[in-house]
């Protein structure tokens, strides 16, 4: 058979207090008529363990967005800003400390947020990762490949040495110590910075920085054509007079010179070719080696020589 539950009423019926421990048995139930609240006697005292001003009811639920009672959501589900209570600087103090990893950053007194706080590939900064052993130390590659890894945006080195890059890093095949190689994210730049660099003169390229021109390259005659004298291809060489010997003059032509007539009758005697070689023909003259005479002499154009005067010759 069970046992019917009386509660235990408050004494005094205006009174919003709790019931006394020695008031109730071990179990006993109590209800205050004044606030509606329940209590009950355990092992460790009397506890509150009902009451209408802390439950919720029914009128609650319908007076949304009142104080003391539900938010009301807006039609997206969330419960709009004006119901939220604004944070107060001691419920953000993280915000006004020094910058912690994984917190809100820091603003400077301008409200806004310091570049130190910033990663330096959001503003294109360099950062110097050390100095570039050409080829070697580190090893680096097209497309911003540094040893096994691959360089962040913005690293840069400065080069060591003056070198040829073995093989060509995005297209540049030459390093001059104190150049800079910088990676932009998607390819290394090269900036010169060498104080004094020479690209190439008279369409010779640098080779480690130097240029090295040949006589030929000027279109200057070489030392070794100088002291080949009398060399096809080379320098006329001159004789003990200043002058240049006839053996390295080529014979003149009856065209060059202009003044020999031809005459392509053998029965002359003296017979010029087209080249200019003059040949005297057998039994029809004699060679005549000089003449001397005392009488004026005329030549006429066709190189008929008459005397114009008696004479000896």
């Amino acid at each position: 058979m069970a046992f019917p539950i009386i509660p235990i009423r408050n004494a005094v019926a205006t009174s919003e207090a709790a019931p006394l421990s020695g008031s109730l048995q071990l179990a006993e139930i109590a209800v205050n008529t004044q606030t509606n609240k329940l209590y009950m006697k355990g092992n460790s005292g009397v506890v509150e363990i009902g009451g209408t001003a802390n439950a919720l009811t029914t009128n609650d639920i319908t007076q949304l967005a009142i104080p003391g009672k539900i938010p009301q959501l807006n039609v997206s589900g969330l419960i709009p800003a004006a119901q939220i209570q604004g944070l107060m600087t001691g419920q953000v103090i993280f915000l006004t400390t020094t910058p912690i990893a994984g917190l809100a950053p820091q603003l400077g007194a301008d409200g806004k947020i310091p570049t130190g706080l910033l990663p330096s590939a959001t503003f294109g900064a360099l950062t110097y990762k050390g100095a570039w052993t050409v080829n070697t130390s580190p090893v680096i590659a097209s497309g911003g490949v540094v040893g096994a890894g691959t360089a962040e945006k913005g690293d840069y080195y400065v080069a060591a040495n003056t070198a040829t890059l073995s093989p060509a890093i995005d297209g540049q095949t030459q390093v001059l110590a104190g150049d800079i190689i910088a990676y932009n994210g998607t390819t290394w730049d090269f900036i010169d910075g060498a104080k004094n660099e020479v690209i190439s003169v008279n369409n010779q390229t640098a080779i480690a920085g130097n240029i090295t021109l040949t006589p030929a390259n000027i279109g200057a005659v070489s030392t070794a054509q100088l002291t080949q004298l009398a060399t096809a291809g080379g320098v006329p060489e001159l004789t003990s007079a200043g002058a240049i010997s006839t053996a390295q003059l080529p014979i003149a032509t009856t065209a060059q010179l202009g003044v020999l007539s031809i005459d392509p009758l053998s029965t002359n005697g003296l017979f010029i070719s087209g080249a200019g070689a003059a040949k005297i023909i057998p039994g029809t003259s004699t060679v005549v080696g000089g003449v001397k005479s005392s009488a004026s002499i005329e030549i006429a154009v066709d190189g008929t020589a008459t005397v114009a005067s008696a004479g000896t010759y």
